[in-house]
């Protein structure tokens, strides 16, 4: 028997809706905090945001144990946007966890599958506005408490700025709607009553983003010389530069994104990934502390929930090196990569290494593997193409409490260096992207000019953050570089997920939580279209 057996019964894939109205979660009560205690205790404020982090990490279906396992906190909604990309495939998915976003099925506004986004990034929200609530007055926030509060303005202007982008609706070829086109999510502050929860309209992007840089304003002013954590868990100043950059891309104001980006990495103390920190065995991709390039991440340990569940955590599902999850040899539901974006990735590349090379390549004796055990069976059980990017902690493929118990990154320097190399390859300027992407092919060159500079950045970018959650934003936003090619002949994405898109995928435009929609009547006649099977699978 499989051994994912042995740490919880499996719940249907078709998980039952959780009818989980939204306005309890945006404007929580009860806090066992006053006013005057947080304002004037450092202690009770850095308790506070650190239950936004405890929370983005250990996020819980309402209720208690999830009917939904791919429900684990933002690592969990970074892995939902990759499965909606091109370059991640599960190919063996015996359970189906994701398979809705592979597959573009079931995923109305009532699925359960949908409501986690809203139900994860409101809740950042509102722990977000608890501290925020407390702290009115910037102007009188003393300077021990500037940095907590700093914090919780940037994590809700993180939410909200996900949000936004994830449901704002863009124009397609396969669903449509009137009077949408370019509307974004309901503004959650802290101040809100049922009354105005109840009638919330939906934000067009250039008024959510007129409150995202209000928040980042706050963060940045309250975050300048006062740092709120040295574990990369709460947002400092180099974050909150890091967001404007994200956000001003998200306008198309480059000059600007550029600006933000150069003013993130001048804020901290970062260097680039290692060939030897990325491939790793023991830390790749799982350890904060030993790699110089993250910013900002999730971390969990051995007593977290998600780590306790054995299943439901991103080591299950990301790594194929462990034995107890989705993503290993117990269950077989491997996450490999793209067979035409793997063979567009030179070989002098070390991010390459990422993937188990096939039977053959010239990297097969490159890679390196967490050792077999009297359980794991090791590199031979791995099929062609299967991730080696996100090892479980310790190299341990055995003991859940251990192997997924790692840090996952939420923002590295890297993006930064991309978000640059971006901006100036709009200019006509390759050298920002030369200059990052040799630091992992020495041998890197690049002579194109115009669009196919553009394609070519966004191809390194690609690699870089296969896995990570990051592309889906830019998928999305420049369809004229970056499409959804799956369906080719010997493609290693399953049937049902084999789609060409022309342009922007219907399912970019994730509809709002359904049961918001009931409790707020602005939201009854404007929420998105369901995509589900607007679009046929290629069929070789």
């Amino acid at each position: 028997m499989k051994n994912i057996l042995k740490y919880t019964a499996i719940f249907s894939v078709l998980a039952s809706v959780v009818a989980t109205g939204c306005i309890k979660e945006v404007h929580p009560t009860g806090s066992s905090i006053s006013a005057e205690q947080a304002t004037a205790s450092a202690d009770a404020l850095k308790s506070m945001t650190a239950a936004i982090h405890n929370y983005a990490a250990n996020a819980e279906w309402a209720g208690g144990t999830p009917s939904v396992h791919s429900f684990y906190g933002l690592p969990s909604v970074g892995v939902h946007r990759e499965v909606m990309c091109n370059d991640l495939t599960i190919m063996d998915n015996p359970y189906g966890w994701y398979s809705q976003f592979q597959s573009n099925q079931g995923l109305s506004s009532t699925s359960s599958h949908i409501q986690i986004f809203w139900l994860i990034y409101t809740k950042i929200i509102a722990l977000s506005n608890d501290v925020i609530r407390m702290n009115p007055d910037i102007d009188a926030i003393v300077d021990t408490n500037k940095g907590y509060v700093g914090a919780a303005y940037a994590y809700r202007a993180l939410a909200m700025l996900e949000m936004a982008q994830m449901h704002e609706f863009k124009a397609n070829k396969y669903t449509s709607k009137e009077g949408i086109e370019g509307l974004t999510v309901p503004y959650l502050h802290e101040n809100m009553t049922v009354d105005y929860a109840k009638n919330n309209p939906r934000l067009t992007k250039a008024e959510a983003l007129e409150k995202i840089y209000e928040l980042l304003d706050k963060a940045v002013l309250l975050l300048d010389g006062h740092t709120p954590s040295t574990d990369k868990t709460l947002p400092d100043l180099a974050v909150a530069y890091g967001l404007y950059a994200r956000a001003k891309l998200y306008e198309g104001d480059y000059a600007k994104a550029k600006e933000y980006a150069e003013l993130a990495l001048a804020a901290g103390s970062y260097s680039p990934l290692t060939k030897e920190q990325w491939t790793s065995v023991t830390d790749g991709f799982n350890n904060a502390d030993s790699q110089q390039s993250w910013m900002l991440c999730v971390r969990t340990s051995s007593e977290s929930i998600v780590v306790k569940r054995g299943i439901v955590n991103f080591v299950s599902f990301m790594s194929t090196e462990q034995t107890y999850g989705y993503g290993g040899p117990g269950a077989g539901a491997y996450v490999m990569v793209d067979k035409q974006f793997y063979n567009q990735i030179p070989d002098t590349d070390f991010r390459k290494l990422s993937w188990k090379a096939p039977a053959g390549h010239a990297l097969e004796a490159q890679n390196t593997f967490v050792p077999a055990t009297d359980t794991y069976p090791g590199a031979e059980e791995l099929p062609e193409y299967a991730s080696l990017k996100f090892r479980p902690g310790e190299a341990n493929p055995d003991d859940y409490l251990i192997g997924s118990a790692t840090d996952m990154p939420l923002m590295r320097m890297e993006e930064m260096k991309f978000i640059i190399a971006e901006c100036d390859a709009r200019n006509g300027d390759a050298s920002s992207l030369i200059d990052i992407v040799k630091t992992r092919n020495e041998a890197y060159t690049c002579t194109k000019t115009g669009s196919e500079l553009i394609k070519e950045m966004f191809l390194q970018k690609r690699i870089e953050f296969w896995g990570e959650g990051v592309m889906f934003f830019d998928y999305k936003r420049c369809p004229e570089y970056l499409s959804i090619n799956r369906g080719y002949p010997g493609t290693n994405h399953p049937e049902m997920a084999r789609f060409n898109v022309d342009g922007i995928a219907p399912w970019f435009n994730v509809p709002i939580n359904g049961y918001e929609a009931q409790d707020n009547k602005a939201l009854s006649e404007t929420n998105n279209p369901d995509p589900s099977d607007s679009i046929l699978p290629w069929v070789e």
